[in-house]
């Protein structure tokens, strides 16, 4: 029975020692996890000093904790995001609409109240536009002011697309 016991010593220690590097190794990927985490977190502060921020707010940026310099980030990566898709759609809709004008004038001369009546269309669907964007900015502002996470509410208003 000798053999026996000492077989399974060794394996008791193999195991030990098996799941003491493990636990090494957990620790060492948890740190080098923690690093980078840490290291993007100061590149966001060091963007945030770079940015629009100067004099006694760059003193409290230093100052700052992590969570809120992502939430400086989100804050700001949301204004221009927003301050962006309005012109970009417009400008879409105006290109889409001088395309099929010209299309349209190629291949069958518009009379002038056929043309009236699409200038027409053009602004209605483009106040149509303003207003679900203002719209859904003032959801946007009203979910920011509640304390509730829910996600914000969007306008069902109808939105002419051109495809």
């Amino acid at each position: 029975m000798a053999p026996f016991a000492e077989s399974s010593r060794l394996t008791s220690v193999e195991n030990s020692s098996c799941s003491s590097s493990n636990k090494l190794r957990k620790l060492v990927v948890e740190k080098i996890r923690r690093d980078r985490i840490n290291s993007s977190i100061e590149q966001l502060r060091t963007l945030l000093h770079r940015g629009q921020m100067c004099g006694q707010q760059q003193q409290r940026l230093s100052k700052l904790e992590k969570a809120d310099i992502l939430e400086l980030a989100v804050s700001f990566l949301q204004k221009e995001t927003n301050a962006d898709v309005s012109p970009t759609y417009s400008q879409g809709c105006s290109q889409c609409l001088q395309e099929t004008l010209r299309h349209l004038s190629l291949h069958a001369p518009l009379q002038a109240a056929e043309q009236q009546e699409i200038k027409c269309f053009y602004v209605l669907q483009k106040t149509a536009l303003s207003r679900s964007m203002s719209s859904e900015q003032h959801a946007r502002s009203a979910a920011k002011r509640s304390t509730s996470r829910s996600s914000s509410p969007r306008s069902q208003g109808s939105l002419w697309r051109p495809w």
